[in-house]
């Protein structure tokens, strides 16, 4: 018999009696499909005449077989025919007849084909875990099947038996009070956090290599304004305004475990809820879970669609006449230009993610996530929207160009501008433990348990070792990495050198006047000659032997240069005609950023004598990471300017009419101080 209850009902003003599903929410009845006005009662079912598409549907159910004389999951039990509801008891006897009792645990050795399997003792809690569900029940003996290992024999607390593979069993107990365990922690550590951050959310784990997990990190606020903070998983909260980043908020976190700094008792009022049953447990993590979007009844016939203490919109029954387009109308202040309107749905559950899925995402949400720059963020925007727009797709709802930091993107473009910034992975495919930044480029590497990174290809899939293997990782996209710093030269400029070892492009003096090398070949006829082809020149190619030397104006070069602190070799463009040739540098590994940048509470103090209500003050970096100043807003609306300040304090008197124009001023205005100051 099946698991599936249904329910008379009227559809409009008939006098038919339909059947609609109980198991769920359905506005829709079972067999003829159409809309339902009410549920009936068995009175006013009773003197009605049934739907004839509605009555064989339920029959139908009628007659499929409960879940419980299903297949426990997949392949891993034995494939028992199935006996009818009435004869589950006989296969219970059956296997009790088959089975051998366990009065201890048994383990067997691996073989070429399975691992080490663990055979329980009679009378021992199990949990199965198989293709995405699980089940409890009790053990009682083992017995042979048509596997080339054993099953063992498990009676269900939902009822029957079954033989089951022992790759998918594990102890009950010990999963419960681990369970508990992680309960009562994350518990105590939101309940810590709630009631000092309202707004708290955007939880996230942080982890040990070994899968021990000592903290969250969370944001606070919306927008410029939004800020990362973490918990510790030993009741320990983030103290002072918050990191710009998540990847900081993570990193103090880990330096509070090395400190020792993240522990302290737990608060009696916290210790008081924590001991409450487990199941009462889930439910408080449920409700204390500011990500989860709910419905909330807003009224006759209407919910609001809120996350946290974020209201998103709402959804709105307009009854039962509506059954073409959909009863339920999803309203989204972000929906559809002049209406505000995300669709019509037959169902609740649709609707109230319709709603969700037209809630924009924050330019600044992604900056803070992936732990990159705002202008790259924007950039990479940009790009999506110049493809996107000849397919009508939509990108920002408003120009990304005036709202800057303060821009919103829809979910699909958003998503598409998180896939391009990810960084790559070069290691196995199948690999699934901790991940770290190489020191030498932009990409994630395996992380191993002292802390540095694995072997790994320089480039995925080209066996050629990258330079930041077997060394420690960077911790956030914003340190410098091994390609992304300032060579270090000993040797002075070396301008004359060999006329056969001239490339296109190179800049030397013949006959007193500059030219540019546009191709060097060979004299065959001798191979002791070469002919330098040079812009400028109508008489021909000059003809120079291997000995002969020129000077070089510009003689740019890729050399492999070390570092002089940890001798890794890398390979870097130089000008050897100005800058000499290279033979020790610093590398992305030993040079760290300058820890005496200008901080934004210090640019806003700086400006405040000219601006007193300067805000959303927004930094930027050069494509190397080194900070060149601040771009901030003065004023609001139609009087809102923009303006800039250098890293070293210079800031314009005079402001922008965006953003955008400011962050332009930064380089120049960089680029003229030495000569200002002098």
């Amino acid at each position: 018999m099946s698991a599936i209850t249904t329910a008379p009902a009227q559809v409009g003003s008939g006098k038919a009696v339909h059947y609609v599903r109980k198991d769920t929410l359905h506005s829709h009845t079972i067999g003829c499909k159409r809309q339902v006005s009410r549920e009936l009662t068995a009175q006013e079912a009773a003197g009605g005449k049934a739907c004839g598409p509605c009555k064989r549907a339920v029959e139908a159910l009628a007659a499929e077989p409960s879940a419980e004389n299903e297949p426990a999951a997949g392949n891993v039990v034995e494939q028992v025919p199935a006996p009818a509801e009435d004869a589950r008891a006989s296969k219970v006897t059956d296997i009790e007849r088959r089975v051998r009792r366990l009065a201890a645990d048994t383990v067997t050795a691996a073989t070429m084909f399975d691992p080490e399997l663990t055979y329980y003792a009679d009378g021992t809690r199990v949990v199965m875990r198989a293709k995405g569900s699980e089940r409890t029940g009790t053990t009682f003996g083992m017995a042979d099947g048509t596997a080339p290992y054993a099953y063992q024999a498990v009676r269900w607390d939902d009822g029957g038996a079954d033989l089951v593979a022992p790759h998918v069993l594990h102890r009950a107990d010990r999963d419960a009070e681990a369970r508990r365990e992680e309960l009562v922690t994350e518990v105590a550590a939101r309940t810590l956090v709630l009631a000092a951050h309202v707004t708290a959310h955007g939880f996230q784990p942080v982890d040990q290599p070994d899968g021990e997990r000592i903290a969250w990190t969370f944001r606070t606020g919306h927008g410029a304004r939004a800020r990362y903070h973490w918990v510790s998983a030993r009741n320990v909260l983030s103290m002072g305004p918050g990191s710009e980043y998540r990847w900081q908020a993570e990193q103090s976190a880990r330096l509070g475990r090395r400190t020792g700094l993240d522990e302290a008792p737990m608060a009696e009022h916290i210790a008081l809820v924590t001991a409450e049953p487990t199941e009462t447990l889930e439910r408080m993590l449920a409700s204390l879970d500011q990500d989860t979007i709910r419905l909330k009844e807003d009224g006759t016939c209407r919910w609001a669609v809120v996350r946290g203490g974020t209201y998103m919109g709402d959804v709105r029954d307009q009854g039962a006449r509506y059954k073409r387009r959909g009863r339920y109308a999803a309203n989204s202040p972000y929906g559809k230009p002049r209406m505000a309107n995300a669709g019509y749905f037959h169902d609740l559950d649709a609707a109230r993610d319709a709603v969700a899925e037209a809630w924009p995402v924050q330019v600044t949400e992604i900056t803070g996530e992936l732990g990159v720059p705002v202008a790259k963020v924007l950039e990479v925007a940009g790009q999506v929207e110049q493809e996107w727009q000849p397919e009508g797709r939509p990108v920002a709802l408003r120009s990304l160009e005036y709202t800057g930091a303060a821009g919103l993107l829809t979910q699909a473009a958003a998503a598409e501008v998180r896939q391009r910034l990810a960084v790559p992975f070069h290691g196995p495919a199948a690999y699934d433990g901790p991940r770290a930044l190489c020191g030498y480029d932009d990409h994630t590497a395996p992380l191993l348990p002292s802390g540095k990174l694995a072997e790994h290809d320089r480039q995925q899939g080209v066996m050629w070792g990258c330079p930041g293997s077997c060394r420690p990782a960077r911790s956030s996209r914003e340190e410098l990495t091994m390609r992304d710093t300032t060579a270090v030269f000993r040797n002075p400029p070396r301008p004359r050198g060999l006329a056969c070892h001239a490339k296109d492009g190179d800049l030397v003096v013949v006959d007193g006047q500059e030219m540019e090398v546009k191709n060097l070949q060979v004299d065959k006829t001798t191979n002791a000659h070469v002919w330098l082809i040079l812009d400028g020149v109508s008489t021909g190619p000059f003809r120079f032997t291997l000995e002969d030397r020129l000077e070089y104006r510009r003689r740019v070069r890729r050399v492999d240069v070390p570092c002089c602190c940890c001798s890794v070799y890398v390979v870097m463009e130089v000008d050897e005609a100005v800058d000499g040739a290279p033979n020790t540098r610093l590398c992305g590994l030993c040079d760290r950023p300058q820890p005496g940048e200008m901080t934004e509470d210090q640019a806003r103090a700086r400006v405040s004598g000219t601006y007193p209500h300067a805000e959303a003050f927004q930094a930027e970096r050069t494509e190397h990471g080194r900070l060149t100043g601040y771009t901030f807003r003065a004023g609001r609306l139609h009087s809102a300017g923009y303006g800039w300040i250098t890293a070293v304090g210079t800031y314009g008197q005079g402001l922008e009419d965006n953003r955008s124009k400011a962050a332009a001023m930064l380089p120049m205005a960089v680029r003229d101080e030495p000569a200002a100051r002098a």
